[in-house]
């Protein structure tokens, strides 16, 4: 590695009112160090308020922000070993790309010859040695993006914020930057927090995702237990697409529209809804042993690698791999098995 960071970040408690409105609700997240983590949800849901709280830019009603094991709540933004990269980026136009990144060293009067080091290796190590003498009017989305992640690592920060800072990008772009940012966070190992709205974004470069809802913390976990177990229908419904269930528990299992649902786990609850993502239901041509449901294909959407299949009884939401091609009218045995439905924590 690069470097090695020396703690983690707690938050203890957080709370922060604009008025009437709750903008972050009795949060509590402890990121060990050299984590990716990542703060997912909506807009308004205060992803950003708690961002800037760890920033320095907004200080809390209530709780403490802890890095390295040391009280950081009252500190200025200044004197906190935190970077932020913005969605704008926040470029100086009249500055070259050389002088961006070297901004925050020369504001804190480092050495000529230390700034040359360091601004190097960063420029470097994001590919931009070339481009060292441009102005940001010079340069690509693309670039902006990596000029001001140079700018914020240059300093050397225990954690890096960013908050959306791919938004501005085209698709492929943000593809790719994607991919980028997780191999630098990986080669660093220094404590990366980014705020994003963009699902895909948040399951790409995340070792842990935080789901935010109404300024509090609704699930937190990996990106595949996030994915595989959502607690709630928000979370199923946000974080990818997920078939809705609702039914009674009759015998151990759930009586649905669809018919009796089989089920692996026990609902906490007598009336409610289980999920189940449209990858995970499997097609037969006969009868399935358990869960089986005899569906016709009503709309068939083309994505590339896969189908998607809207079917009834239901409207169903089903992914098929394109090998086998479908079309509307088509009759086919959908199975949902029983431990591929997710029960949902809420009734």
């Amino acid at each position: 590695m690069d470097s090695e960071s020396g703690g983690g970040l707690v938050l203890q408690g957080m709370n922060k009112h604009f008025g009437r409105v709750h903008a972050v609700r009795d949060v509590s997240l402890e990121v060990p160090a050299g984590e990716f983590f990542t703060l997912l949800g909506p807009s308004g849901c205060g992803k950003t308020t708690l961002l800037r709280i760890i920033a320095g830019l907004e200080m809390p009603d209530e709780g403490r922000v802890l890095l390295g094991g040391k009280d950081i709540t009252d500190l200025p933004a200044t004197r906190r070993q935190v970077n932020t990269v913005f969605q704008s980026y926040a470029l100086f136009p009249h500055l070259t790309v050389f002088e961006n990144v070297a901004f925050g060293l020369r504001s804190r009067k480092f050495p000529q010859d230390e700034i040359n080091e360091r601004v190097g290796k960063r420029l470097e190590m994001l590919g931009l040695e070339e481009m060292a003498q441009r102005r940001p009017d010079q340069l690509s989305g693309g670039q902006k993006q990596r000029v001001a992640l140079a700018r914020a690592l240059v300093n050397e920060p225990e954690v890096l914020l960013l908050d959306e800072p791919m938004s501005a990008l085209d698709a492929k772009l943000r593809a790719q930057v994607q991919v980028e940012l997780r191999r630098l966070q990986q080669k660093l190992g220094r404590t990366f927090i980014l705020v994003t709205h963009d699902q895909d974004e948040a399951m790409v470069v995340s070792d842990r995702i935080a789901v935010m809802r109404d300024g509090a913390v609704i699930q937190s976990g990996t990106p595949e237990e996030v994915y595989d177990a959502p607690r709630t229908r928000f979370v199923a419904e946000f974080l990818g697409a997920a078939n809705l269930i609702s039914g009674k528990v009759v015998d151990g299992g759930l009586q649905t529209e669809l018919g009796f649902l089989h089920l692996e786990e026990t609902p906490p609850w007598s009336q409610g809804t289980v999920a189940i993502r449209p990858e995970w239901i499997r097609l037969h041509e006969s009868p399935p042993a358990q869960n089986g449901i005899r569906g016709r294909v009503r709309e068939v959407i083309f994505r590339g690698t896969d189908y998607d299949l809207w079917m009834e009884p239901g409207p169903l939401r089903v992914r098929s791999h394109t090998y086998k091609h479908f079309k509307p009218g088509d009759e086919i045995w959908l199975e949902l098995a029983p431990d591929e439905l997710v029960v949902l924590h809420e009734a």
